[in-house]
């Protein structure tokens, strides 16, 4: 099972497609979507692109969560992971400073 996640601003338009956030594949390290044309190719970038005011994080099973436990969650790292969290290895086009995977390309 997978859980997509995306930002939706204030100034989304009623309709349009919600900013991909990036992908939770069970029991796998999340996998962050890049966006190098809004800069988002760091875990930094993104913490606070979703940190501004009005800004929501939705899962395309149509529940929010907060930022906290978002970021909790995706930049939890394998080898500090209790329950085994595996490494992606294929998905991953690059890595940002600590190791956090990131995808180049639309993900489904």
């Amino acid at each position: 099972m997978s859980i997509n996640y995306y930002a939706v601003t204030p100034e989304t338009p009623e309709g349009e497609e919600w900013l991909h956030i990036g992908k939770h594949i069970a029991n796998h390290e999340f996998l962050f979507r890049a966006h190098r044309d809004l800069g988002l190719i760091t875990v930094e970038a993104w913490r606070e692109y979703l940190s501004q005011p009005g800004v929501r994080l939705v899962t395309d099973h149509g529940w929010e969560e907060s930022l906290a436990d978002f970021m909790a969650n995706a930049t939890l790292r394998p080898a500090d992971d209790p329950h085994g969290r595996l490494q992606l290895r294929k998905a991953a086009s690059f890595r940002d400073e600590r190791g956090v995977p990131f995808a180049d390309y639309e993900l489904s």
